[in-house]
């Protein structure tokens, strides 16, 4: 085994309001299987250190100081070849992974170099880089290893981040992008992307306008969404032939034109699950519970409880209604606009999934269709146990609110469901004229 140790320096961006710029909180290291992050001391004592994520956040300053420095701890270090679950979840999955895979040169498992090599453009306030080889092994980093009986006597080399490579979570397609003044690119200029494109599927053409469709329904309830609007191909210069001719372009929230970052982090991250268990770990078939547990964080944390617990229910039910049974944990998440307190992120991904129902095999989406069957037999009695189980109050209220909103969605959907795929409209229409325990 090399005793050579390869690391990057962990950077988080200051919100606007405390100057801007990037501060040094850490650094993740590769000692053959075993992946680490080593925070810097100076983090660890901060009390008003920015927050990296709820999940090394403890239940009292002492507690997280604990977390944070820790020697074994799974949310720290992992010996499996693999970074702990938070850093997981910054990867791509699918065809994204493997393009960065390639662009990298590695291995689509080498999770320590699909980091490096989209450093400067991650999830979030984060960035990563590698440090000159001549800075030699960080004190933090060497005390942790040799702690272990861990022999560890020279820095590896790390190449620097590939240009314009990008690590956006998800499945579909995407690229990160900027406007040039003229029309979308990738390339650029060592710039992080603050639009992400978004591609159909051969399976799914219409995909496109189903999630735009997806915005224009909940923007129609007065719901916080990130913004969206359909490109045709020519507006945008994409660095691989595609075969589709319109493109989804939605705005990040987290990564402002100016350059200015705000921090984020989706449920995974804050519940602690690997991205494989992004439908929960009873695989789709409780998720109520989720719900309740993300109502008790915003609920607790957030510093307008009342405005997000609304917003969070609100969407619930628009996405009951939608038929978007693809509301999974890496489609909810938080941002930090102070860098420290958590608040419920716009809503992105809205996508009708029950409209592909209809035309594919029963086989096909059955985590999806479990989700819905649980969905469309939820009653009125049953999102009042949500809601205590998420230890809301007032609940009456909560109830008479959700119910106008329904309301609301019956009056406007129709008339927008219009321009929407077929498919989608009449799945729709179905759940909104009784096709549910709650519209019945």
């Amino acid at each position: 085994m090399t005793t050579a140790i390869r690391y990057l320096r962990l950077y988080m961006h200051r919100p606007a309001a405390q100057g801007g710029g990037r501060r040094g909180i850490g650094y993740l290291s590769q000692y053959g299987d075993i992946l680490r992050i080593s925070f810097d001391e100076d983090y660890i004592a901060d009390s008003e250190r920015p927050t990296l994520s709820l999940s090394y956040t403890g239940e009292t300053e002492a507690a997280t100081r604990q977390i944070l420095a820790s020697a074994r701890d799974a949310r720290l270090v992992r010996t499996d070849g693999r970074w702990p679950v938070y850093f997981q979840n910054l990867l791509p999955e699918g065809h994204n992974r493997e393009r960065l895979a390639a662009e990298r040169g590695c291995a689509p498992d080498d999770e320590f170099e699909l980091l490096a090599a989209a450093g400067h453009d991650l999830m979030g306030a984060l960035e990563v880089e590698p440090m000159p080889p001549q800075a030699g092994i960080p004190d933090t980093v060497r005390y942790w290893h040799t702690t272990q009986g861990l022999d560890v006597l020279e820095p590896g080399f790390v190449e620097f981040p590939v240009a314009d490579a990008a690590s956006l979570p998800g499945v579909v397609t995407k690229f990160s992008a900027v406007h040039n003044g003229r029309r979308y690119t990738v390339h650029r200029q060592g710039q992080a992307g603050s639009t992400i494109l978004k591609l159909p599927t051969s399976r799914h053409p219409d995909l496109v306008v189903n999630e735009y469709m997806g915005y224009q329904l909940c923007e129609a309830l007065g719901l916080h969404c990130a913004r969206a609007s359909i490109l045709n191909r020519t507006e945008a210069e994409l660095p691989e032939q595609v075969p589709f001719d319109t493109i989804l372009a939605v705005a990040r929230f987290d990564h402002l034109p100016g350059g200015e970052r705000v921090h984020m982090e989706e449920f995974n991250q804050v519940l602690g699950y690997a991205p494989r268990q992004k439908y929960g770990r009873n695989h789709g078939t409780e998720p109520l519970r989720d719900w309740a547990t993300m109502l008790r964080v915003l609920n607790r944390l957030s510093p307008e409880p009342v405005q997000d617990t609304r917003e969070f229910l609100a969407r619930m039910l628009a996405f009951m209604l939608m038929g978007n049974t693809d509301a999974h944990l890496k489609n909810w998440a938080l941002i930090y606009p102070d860098g420290r307190h958590p608040r419920l992120a716009p809503v992105y991904d809205p996508v009708c999934v029950a409209a592909f129902f209809a035309d594919a095999p029963p086989g096909q989406y059955a985590v999806n269709r479990a989700i819905d069957e649980r969905l469309r037999h939820l009653d009125w009695d049953g999102l009042r146990a949500l809601m205590q189980a998420g230890g809301l109050l007032r609940i009456p209220r909560h109830i008479s609110l959700l119910k106008d909103l329904l309301r609301q969605a019956q009056a406007l959907w129709p008339a927008l469901l219009k321009d929407a795929p077929a498919n989608m409209a009449a799945a729709i229409s179905e759940r909104l004229q009784g096709g549910m325990a709650l519209t019945r």
